[in-house]
């Protein structure tokens, strides 16, 4: 069952902390639409001091790691069992947040760039199977 949008909106609210303004809530819209579909997410550690947000659900995971500087923000959608996942480059300088890109990553890839910490927080008990199996795509 697709998360909550209230539970979305405040967790996306929680992300954005920190950031310009007009920034911020353009991150806040980007991570509304694009997780809206997930069953949970969650805000994870990446590397030593970095966070992203992570989306699960039973057919497949999302990832997005911005600070809301610079010209654009990613967010990268996977399939379970597959071995590519799409990489969307969105114009943050845009209220519409417009693609400005996307392209087929090899999951390959994306292990090699990213090194998950831990979540933030506890994870709900019906979240860790998800979480379980979006990690060991990217062991």
């Amino acid at each position: 069952m697709p998360i909550n949008s209230d539970t979305l909106s405040s967790l996306a609210s929680r992300y954005a902390q920190g950031m310009t303004s007009i920034r911020g809530r353009r991150v806040q819209r980007l991570l509304k639409r694009e997780f809206a579909g997930a069953d949970h997410v969650l805000i994870v550690q990446v590397g030593s001091a970095a966070t992203a947000v992570l989306g699960l659900s039973a057919t497949g995971a999302a990832f997005c790691a911005t600070d809301g500087r610079g010209k654009q923000a990613t967010v990268v959608k996977w399939l379970h069992g597959l071995a590519e996942a799409l990489e969307t480059h969105f114009d943050l300088l845009k209220d519409s947040l417009p693609v400005l890109s996307a392209k087929s990553l090899p999951l390959a890839d994306l292990r090699r760039q990213l090194r998950f910490a831990s979540p933030r927080g506890s994870v709900p008990p019906e979240a860790r199977a998800l979480l379980t199996m979006a990690l060991q795509v990217l062991a």
